[in-house]
């Protein structure tokens, strides 16, 4: 037995309920595109425009709007929309639903839909997501400005020697297993004790920070010619000690690049922040030992013993020149640089 309606069901009128809602609802024929009935919100809109096209009356167009989708919403019996941007930057939301008769007949029913707030709103979220995505961008930055400079020398802007380890045993342990050469190159700047005593700190530290200028990668190649690579890692090591790892790199090849490094380096003192100094310990000069994977070492341990003990070699052999060693576990003979 079905269920009978309670005899106080509430009723209601379906122009009341449409004069009820906050948007404008015009229903319209499809074919005609002409206006069949308006709820009240239409009618203070736009006045009685009832059997007059809605393209003409309520979008002022000649034809048919670019943005209509009611031929859509008749093809499909789906709900079709068209956000439109007012010259005044309003926006409406425009919507077309099918709204069959009872006599068969086929009919659309057009919402607008004021959405000018909820699009400022967007636009505004937009931009405050625009800010906060520079403002991201701008911290990654200082992020990786403040963990490069916990990495890098104050004086010199090169590695510190922790992380110059750091670096060369991760990159020995890849270069074991590739079986690539890797060479270490370790440099002494020869009499700076002497400098520091005769001229002072201040001239040392000049000498120090032009130094870094000639190891730092991320300059040292703005001179129109290539001198470092990307690839390639230095550091102060302590004090007057720099390193420097050359991945990719023989022994042979290690040997000519150092070679060149102090031929440069007894350039600084002709710089302008020095050349006015009457030092005659000018030009500066610096004992560069070099060692290589896998010629001269097994391990990173052996590679830095060895890059040091060919340093001393040089340093022993006069100064101001490039030594190795035959082998790090034989007896330490300077190997001759033609």
């Amino acid at each position: 037995m079905s269920k009978s309606k309670p005899s106080d069901a509430a009723h209601y009128d379906p122009q009341v309920l449409l004069n009820s809602q906050p948007v404008i609802v015009t229903v319209i024929d499809p074919v005609s595109h002409r206006a069949i009935f308006q709820n009240q919100v239409s009618l203070t809109k736009f006045g009685d425009i009832s059997g007059q096209t809605c393209f003409e009356k309520i979008a002022a167009c000649s034809a048919p709007c670019v943005f209509c989708k009611m031929p859509e919403a008749v093809r499909t019996g789906r709900i079709t929309a068209s956000e439109v941007p007012l010259p005044n930057d309003e926006y409406l939301l425009v919507q077309w639903a099918l709204a069959p008769t009872t006599d068969g007949r086929v009919h659309v029913v057009e919402t607008i839909t004021d959405i000018t707030q909820s699009k400022r709103q967007q636009k505004d979220v937009e931009v405050l997501n625009s800010k906060l995505e520079a403002a991201n961008r701008e911290l990654v930055v200082l992020n990786h400005e403040l963990t490069e400079r916990s990495l890098r020398d104050g004086l010199t802007g090169l590695f510190h020697q922790t992380h110059f380890r750091d670096v060369l045993n991760q990159m020995f342990a890849q270069f074991e297993r590739s079986g690539s050469p890797l060479s270490l190159l370790f440099l002494d700047m020869d009499n700076f004790k002497a400098t520091n005593d005769t001229y002072g700190h201040a001239i040392g530290d000049q000498v120090l920070r032009a130094m870094g200028r000639l190891l730092d990668n991320r300059e040292s190649n703005q001179e129109g010619q290539q001198w470092w690579r990307a690839s390639d890692v230095t550091a102060r090591y302590g004090g007057e000690e720099f390193a420097v790892l050359l991945p990719d790199t023989s022994r042979e090849g290690a040997l000519v690049f150092a070679e060149r490094l102090r031929q440069r380096i007894m350039a600084i003192g002709l710089l302008p922040e020095l050349a006015t100094q009457q030092a005659s310990l000018f030009p500066l000069t610096a004992s560069i030992g070099v060692a290589s994977f896998p010629t001269d070492a097994t391990t990173a341990a052996e590679l830095l013993r060895a890059a040091d003990s060919a340093m001393y070699v040089a340093k022993h052999a006069g100064k101001n020149c490039v030594k190795t060693i035959a082998r790090w576990a034989d007896t330490q003979v300077a190997a001759p640089v033609n």
